[in-house]
């Protein structure tokens, strides 16, 4: 195996073999969920009327992710294999993309909950900091049906459910790799129907968290790895300028009309015509340094919001203010404190250690 194999590509590697597009597609996802928690405080979405769907709808951007999440290791993966050496290290990176930050904010949650209760400081909900959530959280299964996602950092509920993904893709794409594309259309055909049913079945739409959430995750992971394969034969021909005017349409009447169905089809449309734009080697379509910096610190972006969100409404409560009476400064005090801690998070914290784990692997691949 070669330094140049996918399964042991560094950070540095990886950022210039990047989609623009989808990292900034990266960073609208995590600001549309962030969007999507502080309007359940102030409900500012009620400015919209009857589009307020578009802000409480937002919790579709991390179906965004799954999607995003299965297409783009399909494509960096194409050569994946069953052998331990090529699985251990890919779990490896994988691990080290995701566990630093939400040990970290783990940690975090840690000294502030229990702190500020040995001050006298209650949490909204103590259940939720319990021993037994502590340690689902720690091996990263509080998703697989074992508790609620309130449990401390309660967005990592997803990265809980990617984690599962994540292990068995070895499995995944070696399937990828052996079936046809005429497979992988009817994978992502099939997905629809399936979503269609996991909506229907809870309450008319996505926002599963609890011990459904890896109904909500793998179909549409598969859906994004199949899509993978489906891109490069599809590139050149695809009429991508009527796919652009069409996705972001479908996402909107989605979330207007509360069909999460309707706007998940359209996030699909919209990562796959991205991924074509970039497979037939034409220029980014979001070209914005600020987007796509924002991408780049969405994971921590992402991991940050709660945190900041117990020490805001802590903060409210021993002031005496309501949120919603107070939601000017309620909103800014999220925000601020949400893109500070997720920059100390991805620059003293994941992006070292990710950079750590490279080499430590590297050093045992050529051992």
């Amino acid at each position: 195996m070669t330094s140049a194999d996918p399964a042991i590509l560094t950070y540095d590697q990886r950022v210039k073999l990047e989609i623009t597009d989808l990292t900034c597609c990266r960073a609208l996802f995590a600001v549309w969920v962030f969007l999507y928690h502080v309007d359940l405080y102030v409900n500012f979405s009620g400015w919209l009327g009857p589009a307020a769907g578009i802000i409480r709808r937002g919790y579709l951007g991390v179906d965004g992710f799954f999607i995003l999440s299965g297409l783009l290791l399909i494509r960096v993966h194409k050569e994946m294999t069953l052998s331990p050496a090529t699985a251990w290290i890919f779990w490896g990176k994988r691990l080290a993309r995701l566990y630093p930050v939400h040990l970290a904010t783990i940690l975090l949650l840690a000294v502030l909950v229990w702190g500020g209760m040995a001050m006298g400081f209650s949490p909204r909900d103590p259940a939720r900091f319990s021993l037994p959530a502590l340690v689902e959280n720690l091996f990263l299964v509080q998703s697989w049906g074992f508790g609620g996602h309130w449990a401390w950092n309660y967005p990592s509920w997803s990265v809980s459910s990617e984690w599962a993904g994540y292990l068995l893709f070895p499995v995944i794409a070696l399937l990828i790799g052996y079936f046809d594309l005429w497979v992988m259309t009817q994978i992502v055909i099939l997905s629809l129907p399936f979503i269609g049913f996991v909506i229907f079945e809870h309450d008319g739409n996505l926002n599963l968290n609890f011990t459904a959430s890896l109904w909500r995750f793998f179909p549409e992971f598969l859906a994004g790895a199949a899509t993978a394969k489906m891109v490069p034969w599809m590139a050149d021909a695809a009429p991508l300028r009527i796919y652009m005017m069409v996705a972001p349409l479908l996402i909107l009447i989605g979330v207007v009309i509360g069909r999460d169905l309707v706007a998940l089809i359209g996030l699909w449309l919209l990562i796959t015509s991205f991924t074509m734009q970039a497979d037939a080697e034409r220029p980014a379509l979001l070209p914005y340094p600020l987007l796509r910096w924002m991408g780049q610190i969405s994971y921590s972006f992402y991991m940050s919001f709660a945190t900041i969100e117990l020490l805001t409404t802590q903060l409210f409560r021993h002031a005496g203010w309501g949120e919603a009476s107070h939601g000017l400064i309620f909103c800014a005090l999220m925000l601020a404190g949400t893109f500070g801690l997720a920059m100390i998070l991805y620059y003293i914290i994941e992006r070292p250690c990710r950079r750590a784990a490279d080499q430590w692997l590297a050093s045992k691949e050529a051992a």
